[in-house]
Parts: C-alpha cells; structure tokens; sequence
C-alpha cells in the first residue's frame, strides 16, 4: 500500500490569509456598529425667537417672542445675555422664577414667570408667545445705538437654540 505524501503548503497561506482578512473585517464592522448605536444623537431644536422690542424707558425692559419652530420647555433653558459682546454678570438660569432675580429689575414677565412646580403654568414657550425681563441698572446699562444679543442654551445638550440681536 502506497500513501500519498502532500508536503506543498503553498495554496494554504493566501486562503488562511483570505479568511482572516475576513474575519478582522467582519469584527471591526461589528464593533463600529455596537459603539454607534450606543450613542444618542440629539436632534437640533429648531426655533425661531426674536426680540420684539428693547423699551430703555421701562427698566430696560426686553421682550422675547417665539415666533415658531418647536415649544421649549422652559426649565431647561438658560438665556446668556451680551451687550456689546460683553456678557452680563447676571444671567437668566433655573426659570421659570417667581420675584426677582439678581441682576434683573422686578418680576420676569410671560413664560419666565413661575415655578415648576406652579400647576398654572405649563412652562412651555409656544409659538406666539412671549417672555420679558429688565436688566437691572446695576447689571448693565443700555444706550441708544448697543448691541444686545440674548442667546438661549437648551441645558442637557449645552446646544444653542437660537440666538437673536438686535441695536438698541
């Protein structure tokens, strides 16, 4: 009896070869696919909101006023406020509030006034809405010709939801 003796590994080496190319291909794009699903990606708030007016006569009052796009909810903004491209020390956080906020004249006005715990206020900034505040003398003083510009955060994705300017 005669047995066959197969010493030529020559075609075994591009086929392993082959295979694992395959395999760390196959596992790479398994991996990629796990850590990107694992991430949530946010979709950007999309809102319109403008400042409707800046009465210097009235304590500096500022008037917000949605004017469309997506409802905000309204405890989890916060609203930065620069003049001349100086920020303010004293910004609007944690709103809605009931009373007066350092740095702000009197009462908030429309949706930044509340609590959210306050059953009579939904905290939601619709479109047509609006929200007002006046800035405290001794935060800022506005002059006629000043560039205010009021930025709005959405807190949990640090994202900025809109940000309006205007001259005073």
């Amino acid at each position: 009896m005669r047995f066959l003796n197969f010493s030529n590994n020559s075609a075994v080496s591009p086929v392993i070869g082959v295979i694992l190319l395959i395999a760390i291909t196959v596992a790479s794009s398994g991996a990629a696919f796990i850590v990107m699903n694992n991430y949530e990606l946010e979709k950007p708030m999309i809102t319109l909101i403008e400042i409707e007016g800046i009465d210097l006569s009235n304590h500096q009052e500022v008037i917000l006023v949605h004017k469309g796009g997506e409802s905000i909810d309204i405890t989890q903004i916060n609203i930065l406020i620069s003049i001349n491209d100086e920020m303010l020390d004293h910004n609007l956080v944690n709103l809605p509030v009931i009373g007066g906020i350092t740095g702000f004249y009197g009462a908030l006005g429309g949706v930044f006034w509340g609590s959210p715990s306050n059953q009579g206020h939904d905290n939601r900034w619709d479109p047509g809405e609006y929200g007002n505040f006046k800035i405290a003398s001794s935060n800022a003083v506005l002059k006629t010709g000043d560039r205010i510009k009021v930025t709005i955060v959405h807190n949990p994705t640090n994202l900025v939801i809109s940000s309006p300017a205007c001259i005073v």
